[in-house]
């Protein structure tokens, strides 16, 4: 059971200001858009892309605010403390939403109960690679290699209960496979090590793999979302290579507090999916690899039930315990 807290009462002024006339006014200052990843990263251009396109239409600045650490709980937490007015959102993920909910024993925010979903925005493209010296072509000759070999092939993943590490479980039980998981301390470790061949197979996430695809130091096997990636286009799909049933792609969206008036929210969201199918925005995101994701705050949580049925039951089977 995770644990909830009680909500702050919200500011005499905003109880005082009658719900559609507050929506109606909303935004009248900043928003505040929570980043869990610190800057530089994936995570960190698609929030400040979105918000510098939608400042404009808001009438307000979205100012982001990195706050990494935790696995995404501090940036969470913060958020779902936050009063429900509009004013603070979160960039949330599968790891906040899906994984620390089944992982962690004790959590300070419930994914449903505290936070309210508003739109998706961009799904982060993940590979089946190797390093060249493992002598495999093709996602067939690795699975064989595995099946003639048990236990002797490692795949390095960022660490335990990461996206990587939960496509690797999904991957060896979907297809009976006895692989060995070498989880490190965070991503840039992990394919240092798959480059130097000490790790030999790894689902790696496009933006760390790319460079490395390109100098032939890693071999790109198979895709890992449903369909083909833009910037690999020759490269095929698991499902393609004989393997369906193993998709694995990250994707995030923005929530707010829960109680956030549904005005603001669909006001929020609206905006979030116009500058996500802006043709010049798109183009940015798929430059460093990521997929659009334009959703309203429904498909939103369709997706979050979704994901949960799928990877909050292989953390639970697998026994998976996020916290000390």
């Amino acid at each position: 059971m995770i644990p909830r807290f009680s909500r702050r009462a919200l500011g005499a002024g905003l109880l005082a200001l009658p719900l559609p006339a507050f929506a109606q006014a909303w935004p009248t200052r900043p928003v505040r858009w929570i980043v869990p990843y610190p800057p530089g990263g994936g995570s960190d251009f698609l929030a400040r892309t979105i918000a510098a396109a939608i400042s404009g239409p808001l009438g307000q600045q979205v100012l982001v605010e990195n706050r990494p650490g935790g696995a995404t709980v501090i940036a969470t937490e913060a958020v779902a403390r936050s009063a429900p007015d509009g004013y603070t959102v979160l960039s949330a993920d599968m790891t906040a939403l899906v994984i620390n909910p089944a992982g962690f024993r004790r959590l300070p925010y419930h994914p449903i109960n505290d936070l309210k979903p508003v739109a998706t925005t961009a799904t982060f493209n993940f590979v089946l690679a190797v390093h060249p010296g493992l002598p495999v072509q093709n996602v067939a000759e690795l699975v064989a290699m595995a099946r003639a070999q048990p236990g002797r092939l490692n795949f390095a993943s960022p660490g335990i209960g990461s996206p990587s590490h939960l496509a690797t479980e999904r991957f060896a039980r979907n297809l009976g496979l006895n692989l060995t998981h070498v989880p490190y301390r965070g991503g840039a470790p992990a394919v240092t090590d798959l480059v130097a061949g000490i790790a030999q197979a790894m689902f790696i996430d496009y933006a760390s793999g790319a460079p490395h695809f390109e100098a032939g130091r890693v071999r790109p096997l198979a895709a890992t979302a449903p369909t083909r990636m833009a910037l690999l286009p020759d490269l095929p799909t698991l499902a393609e290579s004989g393997f369906p049933g193993n998709d694995i792609y990250s994707w995030q969206g923005v929530v707010a507090p829960a109680g956030t008036p549904d005005a603001v929210v669909a006001r929020l969201g609206a905006a979030i999916r116009a500058a996500v199918t802006d043709p010049a925005v798109a183009d940015r995101l798929r430059g460093i690899g990521l997929t659009p994701l334009p959703g309203d705050a429904a498909s939103f949580a369709a997706l979050i039930q979704g994901e949960t049925a799928i990877w909050g039951t292989l953390i639970r089977d697998l026994g998976l315990v996020l916290d000390s």
